[in-house]
């Protein structure tokens, strides 16, 4: 009878051992929670030098034209990056006030383009408004994903 009862405690102490081990694998692969609540994340910086070069290229910008936007760009940077520091902001505040940013760089930018420049200027601002959802587009919208136009299906 010892013997039954050493066995059967090799046994528990055992099984122990691997619901602990098994325990601990558990615990170690499961995937972290989500990060605590703080300011938005800050986007990467932009680099005026580098947009201003991407608009050079884009809008064949004249030299007095990239004097002119250069300090227009700057603001807008430094502007921007106070935004995503200030975490009292709520997500549809901060978002009203990058599109008045963004308005106002704009505003400030297109009377010194040409009208051609202006004309593409303009039409990309507009795209990347729509990329962001802020505006519908212009035309009819879409056919629905049925493929019928919103109408229903022809009855045979």
């Amino acid at each position: 009878m010892p013997q039954v009862i050493h066995r059967m405690q090799i046994a528990l102490w055992a099984l122990t051992g691997f619901v602990l081990i098994a325990m601990g694998q558990t615990a170690l692969c499961q995937e972290p929670g989500p990060p605590p609540p703080g300011p938005m994340e800050t986007p990467p910086s932009m680099n005026v030098d580098k947009q201003l070069s991407k608009m050079t290229k884009r809008y064949g910008l004249s030299d007095a034209q990239k004097a002119q936007s250069r300090p227009i760009l700057a603001e807008e940077k430094k502007k921007m990056d106070a935004l995503f520091q200030d975490s009292s902001l709520s997500p549809e505040d901060r978002f009203d006030k990058m599109r008045a940013i963004r308005e106002d760089e704009v505003a400030r930018i297109s009377p010194m383009l040409s009208d051609e420049q202006r004309a593409k200027y303009e039409k990309d601002q507009k795209q990347m408004v729509r990329e962001d959802g802020d505006q519908p587009p212009d035309g009819p919208p879409p056919p629905p994903p049925d493929g019928h136009g919103g109408a229903p299906p022809p009855s045979n």
